[in-house]
């Protein structure tokens, strides 16, 4: 169910213009081990939030859960940033479709310490972490 809920984020994700086919779910690297300098995101589920008893209460494949999806935004400018951060952020409201379920709108959660561009010198990278939620749950 983990790739079903991920596969349905990244189908709304990749439905952006300027989104689609710069989606991976790992930093992009040269064959050499060269940090790509590109424009990209890094899409990485997180595992869902089921019931606090989930320990000592009957589990249901249908049963409700949160579903947590961590976004880095990988650019060479922090305009890039910006611009790749404004298009995911255009994806909030859309609602993911997974067979079997009900899925509630994709929200942005708070940041704790997320949503500051950071610069790599190393890499000379720029990038911003954000993170993408919804809910899920059987029909």
């Amino acid at each position: 169910m983990l790739r079903a809920h991920l596969a349905a984020l990244r189908a709304v994700l990749e439905a952006v213009a300027l989104l689609a086919g710069k989606l991976h779910t790992a930093v992009r690297t040269t064959t050499d081990g060269v940090l790509v300098r590109e424009n990209y995101l890094v899409v990485t589920p997180t595992m869902p939030a089921v019931r606090a008893n989930r320990h000592t209460a009957r589990q249901r494949i249908d049963g409700r859960s949160r579903w947590r999806f961590d976004v880095r935004v990988v650019a060479v400018t922090s305009d890039g940033v910006l611009l790749l951060t404004d298009a995911v952020r255009s994806a909030v409201g859309a609602v993911p479709v997974v067979a079997g379920r009900a899925c509630t709108a994709i929200t942005v959660v708070d940041p704790v310490e997320d949503g500051r561009v950071i610069h790599d010198r190393t890499s000379d990278l720029y990038y911003l972490d954000l993170t993408l939620e919804f809910w899920s749950g059987g029909l």
